[in-house]
């Protein structure tokens, strides 16, 4: 029974500060007060400062792609070998819109193979570069455009050769839609 009485005169003093009103215990209208708790209470409520609306701007995810052709030179050790050699190319690259575009964006790519004279060459190469995107000549950012490239080529029984190939890179970019 003191648990009950106790949480009840604790609930009652709670109330009276979250209301902002004083309580008047000996007075014959006790209940009546009480009934105005919850009508104080949402008016102390309704005063608190509403803030700002936010402005979220939206977008979404473009992918991004562009053609490259691979081409590169090297020496073959005199009777075949395992070498390197470098592949390079130019690429420009866009989304489906056209909107999002990058600049004339230059690729290199070592390639290292066994090589052999009078032996057909197959090399499977992955270029990762990072390219800078526009959207209406602004610069909206920078993404990763990667992808396989298959270059080939016959090498003659001379000891310089060269591979040639194309495929395709691609990546994505977060782009705010226009406000």
């Amino acid at each position: 029974m003191k648990k009950i009485f106790l949480a009840a005169v604790c609930g009652l003093f709670t109330a009276q500060l979250y209301a902002g009103q004083k309580l008047d215990f000996s007075s014959a209208d006790f209940t009546k007060q009480l009934t105005a708790l919850p009508v104080a209470a949402q008016a102390a409520a309704a005063k608190t400062p509403v803030s700002a609306p936010v402005k979220v701007k939206l977008g979404r995810y473009v992918q991004v792609s562009g053609y490259v052709n691979l081409r590169g030179n090297g020496w073959m050790p005199t009777n075949g070998g395992y070498t390197s050699i470098t592949l390079s190319g130019w690429a420009t690259f866009r989304d489906g819109t056209g909107m999002v575009t990058s600049n004339n964006t230059y690729i290199n790519v070592p390639a290292s193979m066994w090589i052999y004279p009078n032996q057909y060459v197959f090399q499977t190469v992955r270029p990762n570069v990072y390219v800078q995107l526009y959207k209406d000549g602004k610069m909206i950012g920078s993404t990763s455009m990667s992808g396989s490239i298959s270059v080939s080529g016959w090498p003659g029984s001379s000891s310089y050769f060269s591979l040639s190939g194309s495929g395709y890179l691609s990546g994505s970019i977060y782009v705010e839609d226009a406000q």
